[in-house]
């Protein structure tokens, strides 16, 4: 009631009752939780509802560092701004084409509990949910095309203008806005050439980092006693038809193997430079000893993350076996990936297989997948490289072109339909004040005649009808004086007309007398209408 008032301190309490931090509407659905952080989708009490800004998604961050390294990073100037200020557009690093923009930010107590978290525009879905609910994944090779060129333009953005490196680049961190595909969750991100931070998601990382988060703890001597061990009891198991046990044998032989290969492989050190990006220092680690147990950031990193990614999106299938949180789930599985080499043929089997038309784009996606799923020295250098050689993301390609054309066309036909809907709500509006008007006078006038049959004796309920079916004058009575007319009553509790055996309106005849006409005209003309 005091919103609608207008009282305006009392409306701002009304507002932020029941709300999150005095301001935010929490929604029961659409938010998620995961290791590091909570996520919400909630409403801005705060903005008005026709602003853009009102939906948003609140990302309520558990570690301090990760809160103050993703907000160091995605702003221009942390400084100039305090706990609860809205964040102008230009103040975000990223383009906002590329990147959901950072709206505000919260580190403050609220009901004895202390908050760090980020608030930033609501996405209509991240990638995760729309690959297990739309149905475009492996189907729809237009949404599949739009996405991995957003994707790709995306990523080259982060690279070229800011040397900055996503490092946990997966479905749930890609969100579509108004049609298009968005980066968020920087908190693991890194500049170019600086150690990986300890948050990422293994699913989703290249093999070369894989190794050095995997390393075997045992030496290489007791790796193999394990290997010939597994190998003596595989063999017995196969001679005794135990296939349940040869099966788990098999698996962990498989294990150790890649543990043994891992080992033997010797590594070579890693050279780390000095660089300055967006004014912020990025020191060299003092030695490579120093960070033999990290990997350093490079954009090869995120090409395998985006090669991943576009499996999905090409096939609809996981290309490994993960948990809850994107981490790969069994020694089997760090295994697989530690030890990659290509992408299986079988795989790319998969590739576009339930969609209807791909557009003779199949083989360039198959393309586009062995070079991002490569070992390291494959990869391309750059997604500037691989926009420009892949035929699958090539804008200028005829099939794309042909898919440009269609959407173009699409929308002026959009905005035609747009057109003529506002027309026709225009004269919707114009018929609907017409029809008010004309309730209004039926409602005054029913009102004028129930009075006179209020205040009159005339019967209430009952038809007139003339004999001389051609009399047409209801308004002019005066000609129905002297002339036979059949009088039929209404009954008052029913509603209904008399009828007699052969169901017909019974009712009497009768002369229409002069004083009738002239007494309770109003009345007839009423019962005549």
């Amino acid at each position: 009631r005091q919103i609608a008032e207008g009282n305006a301190t009392m409306s701002a309490w009304a507002k932020s009752v029941r709300t999150f931090l005095g301001r935010y509407l929490l929604e029961e659905h659409g938010g998620y939780k995961s290791a590091t952080c909570t996520v919400h989708m909630a409403v801005d009490v705060e903005k008005s509802k026709g602003d853009p800004d009102r939906n948003v998604a609140i990302k309520i961050m558990n570690e301090p560092e990760q809160f103050k390294h993703e907000l160091e990073l995605r702003l221009r100037s942390l400084s100039l701004l305090k706990s609860g200020d809205d964040i102008e557009k230009d103040m975000n690093r990223f383009d906002g084409k590329h990147v959901v923009p950072l709206l505000r930010y919260h580190e403050e107590e609220y009901e004895g509990e202390y908050y760090q978290c980020l608030v930033m525009l609501k996405g209509e879905r991240n990638l995760d949910e729309i690959i297990r609910s739309e149905r475009i994944a492996g189907r729809e090779i237009n949404p599949i095309v739009f996405f991995a060129i957003d994707l790709a333009e995306a990523l080259q953005h982060l690279h070229s203008k800011h040397e900055v490196i996503h490092c946990d680049l997966k479905p749930r961190n890609i969100v579509r806005i108004h049609g298009s595909y968005k980066l968020i969750d920087f908190d693991a991100s890194v500049a170019i050439g600086d150690d990986m931070t300890e948050k990422n998601s293994s699913g989703y990382l290249p093999p070369e980092v894989a190794q050095v988060m995997f390393r075997p703890e045992e030496s290489l001597e007791d790796l193999k006693a394990s290997a010939e061990e597994l190998t003596k009891k595989l063999t017995q198991s196969v001679g005794s038809g135990d296939i349940d046990t040869a099966t788990k044998m098999m698996g962990k032989l498989k294990v150790v193997d890649g543990k043994i290969k891992q080992t033997g492989e010797n590594e070579k050190p890693r050279i780390v430079k000095r660089r300055k990006v967006d004014n912020l220092e990025h020191i060299e680690p003092p030695s490579a000893s120093a960070s033999e147990d990290k990997s350093v950031a490079d954009v090869k990193i995120d090409i395998w993350s985006y090669g991943v990614v576009m499996y999905q999106m090409l096939t609809g299938q996981d290309l490994f076996n993960c948990d809850g949180d994107d981490n790969l789930k069994d020694d089997q599985e760090q295994g697989n990936l530690t030890n990659w080499e290509d992408i299986a043929d079988d795989k790319l089997d998969l590739v576009l297989k339930d969609c209807i038309d791909p557009r003779g784009l199949q083989d360039s996606a198959k393309e586009l997948l062995r070079q991002c799923l490569s070992t390291k020295d494959k990869r391309p250098e750059s997604f500037s490289n691989l926009l420009h050689n892949s035929s699958f993301l090539n804008r200028e390609n005829s099939q794309l072109q042909k898919i440009d054309d269609t959407q173009h066309d699409i929308k002026e036909g959009v905005q035609e339909v747009m057109v003529q809907v506002h027309d026709l709500n225009k004269k919707l509006d114009m018929t609907y004040k017409l029809v008010s008007e004309t309730q209004t006078q039926l409602e005054n006038v029913s009102r004028s005649v129930n009075k006179i049959l209020l205040n009159s004796d005339a019967p209430k309920l009952m038809y007139i009808i003339p004999d001389d079916h051609s009399f047409t004058d209801w308004i002019n009575l005066k000609p129905l004086v002297g002339k036979k007319v059949k009088i039929i009553f209404i009954c008052p509790v029913t509603l209904s007309v008399p009828r007699d055996g052969k169901n017909k309106p019974m009712g009497y005849t009768m002369t229409m007398p002069k004083d009738w006409v002239k007494k309770y005209g109003p009345a007839l003309k009423a019962s005549l209408d």
